[in-house]
């Protein structure tokens, strides 16, 4: 509040009394400015202290994150392996193709379905064979 300017005062008793009025009224801003500068230091030590504790989460995310990405990538690297194994062991199968091939095979030399002739069978027609052209 600006001081108005008010005419001397002419007694002692009036000096004293403007002296207090005015030590009263610097007192009194004093107090608001203590106020305000204590609610200042309580805001100031209040966002301080959730600085550290986010700090603190920060780092604890931050750290499980790094844990988590790390076991994703033993987990990733297990995977690729067990891909290439099995790639590896889907190239050593046999194709359609060989497969057919095999059951041709089969069934040239299948004794149920082929006519194959044992050895004295061979020889009995080998004979008959002879007498006839004698």
């Amino acid at each position: 509040m600006p001081a108005m300017k008010r005419p001397a005062p002419r007694s002692l008793h009036a000096i004293l009394n403007e002296i207090v009025e005015r030590v009263n009224s610097d007192t009194q801003r004093l107090r608001v400015l203590e106020q305000s500068s204590d609610s200042i230091t309580s805001r100031m030590n209040n966002t301080e202290q959730m600085f550290l504790q986010h700090k603190r989460e920060f780092q604890k995310s931050f750290l499980d994150l790094t844990t988590e990405i790390s076991t994703l990538s033993d987990r990733l690297v297990k995977t690729e392996n067990t891909v290439k194994e099995v790639i590896d062991h889907v190239k050593k199968l046999v194709t359609e193709s060989q497969l057919r091939e095999l059951e041709n095979l089969i069934e040239i030399y299948n004794p149920v379905k082929s006519n194959f002739v044992t050895k004295e069978e061979l020889e009995k027609i080998l004979q008959e064979k002879s007498r006839k052209q004698k």
